[in-house]
């Protein structure tokens, strides 16, 4: 009679573990699509070889549903670009200075264009197309893994990972073909 109450506590007790690792790559675009915009802050870490020390850039980053995204620039230099579609917009305000262009000509941007809108809308058709995805962990502490497919784009950006909770994204990093790399942490500014 001592194996019926020993075995169902055991049960009990994997249940967590075993629900906990059934987490999906849909379940996740479905939490990441239902969030219909966001703003928060971010601070980005880069290591480059050209520098010395790591640059610290911060600012704060804001997404719109379906396709805006803008990353505004506070320290070191004030700068603020807007992304609709594929075009992109470079405010330098310091120098008084716009330009826009498409991304689709500039490979490793239209790679992170491409993994932060598609992520962000939750569009797996849209990762899936630009990178091979593989999901790690679970919803309160998952990571994106994408490596480009594109020719073009693995001369650029060979992996990106994007980390998360639930349907928040907390943490990019991005390793260069070169070598530098670039880590930025996000803090969701409460709405």
């Amino acid at each position: 009679m001592t194996r019926g109450p020993c075995a169902l506590a055991l049960i009990l007790a994997l249940l967590p573990a075993v629900a906990s690792a059934e987490f999906k790559l849909s379940e996740l675009m479905q939490l990441l699509a239902a969030v219909p915009s966001a703003r928060a802050r971010f601070t980005e870490t880069k290591d480059m070889a050209l520098l010395n020390k790591p640059l610290v850039v911060t600012g704060r980053l804001v997404y719109v549903r379906p396709d805006r995204l803008e990353r505004h620039v506070l320290t070191p230099n004030e700068e603020r670009v807007v992304i609709v579609g594929s075009e992109v917009t470079v405010e330098d305000r310091a120098r008084g200075r716009s330009r826009t262009f498409s991304s689709a000509a500039h490979p490793a941007l239209l790679a992170l264009v491409e993994s932060l809108r598609a992520t962000l809308a939750g569009d797996l058709a849209a990762l899936e197309r630009h990178f091979a995805v593989t999901l790690e962990g679970q919803r309160d502490a998952w990571t994106l893994v994408l490596v480009p497919r594109d020719a073009q784009m693995i001369q650029a950006i060979v992996r990106i990972r994007i980390g998360g909770v639930d349907g928040s994204v907390r943490r990019i990093e991005i390793d260069e073909a070169s070598g530098d790399r670039s880590v930025t942490s996000i803090v969701e500014d409460p709405r």
